[in-house]
């Protein structure tokens, strides 16, 4: 399904509710008085496999709509999120209203497409910021309008209940995958996602923390890369150049991860070098399948969407969701990744959530 840099409409609901129908689902309708704690640090977790198992069967709410807004639909990861998003709202019976930045690197922006839903006046919503303070004004209104919050990836905020990963275990999965696979250890490298990123911040603590653990290694290079591609392949370049003995790098995400791959082909060390990615994109898993990238860690991020939709249905139905669905650290290399994706490199359904 192809995305647009700002919206994808999906309508589920068989037929349009009557207006005066469809305001008995207005989010004011919802009696729950609903928290908004998945960013302490206290925070109650479930391991988003086990959602169904632990809480049942999420009941179906058809006539509820849920406002969504990603960070971008340019990064295949959040076409992902999107997907799972659109895959729950059919499932479920509800509608939901995708939109997002045109560029990952936008706050502004996100936040002003996030205070025009707000005034839709949607049943629940979907944030993914672009960092832990850009939609603060959009969440306090929706905190005082006693409205649910899910929070999907990236930075976490005060929101009812926050769907991702543990940022950090990705950087340390990929460290301890270096050091699994390189006996006689070497220099090590990584190329650093956007600054003031939540994910970029955990990843990079989590990778040096990681490969700390480990004595054989040197981290000898960590630079931006900033979730682009071309930013990554010329600093795999420049970094390469200065440490001819580096032996593997990590991308703090998978997009990064293709322009460090290139690089590398591109210096005639395919085969030489261990990259490693976070995310999971197609265009990662094409070049795991081709040997130019060695691993990535994804969280699944077609299950992040569609348990983000599923715990505001849940929420809106009554049930208790906890406060954290963590999302896995799945290490996706050659050996086992038709365990999880297709042969469009589409994530399989059904893993969890059937």
């Amino acid at each position: 399904m192809a995305y647009t840099n700002t919206t994808s409409r999906l309508r589920v609901s068989a037929i349009a509710a009557l207006a005066c129908g469809v305001a008995l689902f207005a989010s004011h309708s919802f009696a729950a008085d609903y928290t908004y704690n998945s960013d302490k640090p206290e925070a109650k977790q479930i391991v988003g496999a086990e959602l169904s198992k632990t809480l049942g069967a999420a009941p179906k709410k058809e006539g509820v709509k849920i406002g969504v807004v990603l960070k971008s639909l340019t990064n295949q990861y959040w076409q992902g999120i999107a997907r799972g998003v659109e895959a729950a709202a059919k499932d479920l019976g509800v509608e939901v209203t995708i939109q997002a930045a045109n560029s990952e690197a936008d706050p502004t922006q996100q936040l002003t497409i996030a205070q025009t839903m707000i005034g839709r006046n949607f049943d629940a919503y979907v944030l993914s910021p672009v960092s832990v303070s850009n939609l603060t004004p959009a969440v306090r209104e929706l905190q005082s309008r006693n409205v649910p919050i899910a929070n999907a990836d990236d930075a976490r905020i005060a929101a009812t209940v926050y769907i991702g990963p543990n940022h950090e275990l990705n950087g340390v999965v990929a460290a301890d995958y270096m050091a699994e696979h390189l006996p006689d250890g070497g220099e090590v490298a990584q190329i650093e996602g956007q600054a003031g990123s939540s994910a970029a911040i955990l990843r990079i603590k989590g990778f040096k923390e990681g490969i700390a653990k480990h004595a054989n290694l040197k981290l000898v290079a960590s630079v931006p890369g900033n979730w682009d591609g071309t930013q990554a392949y010329n600093a795999t370049q420049t970094i390469l150049r200065k440490n001819p003995d580096i032996k593997a790098i990590y991308a703090n995400n998978d997009t990064m991860a293709v322009g460090v791959a290139k690089a590398v082909t591109d210096m005639g060390l395919t085969g030489k070098i261990i990259v490693i990615g976070t995310d999971g994109i197609p265009a990662a898993l094409d070049g795991i399948k081709n040997g130019t990238i060695t691993a990535t860690v994804t969280p699944l991020p077609y299950y992040q969407g569609y348990w983000s939709v599923e715990s505001l249905v849940r929420l809106l139905g009554g049930q208790q969701v906890p406060d954290w669905i963590v999302a896995p650290a799945q290490l996706i290399t050659k050996d086992n990744m038709t365990e999880f994706f297709d042969d469009k490199y589409e994530v399989k359904e059904g893993l969890y959530n059937k």
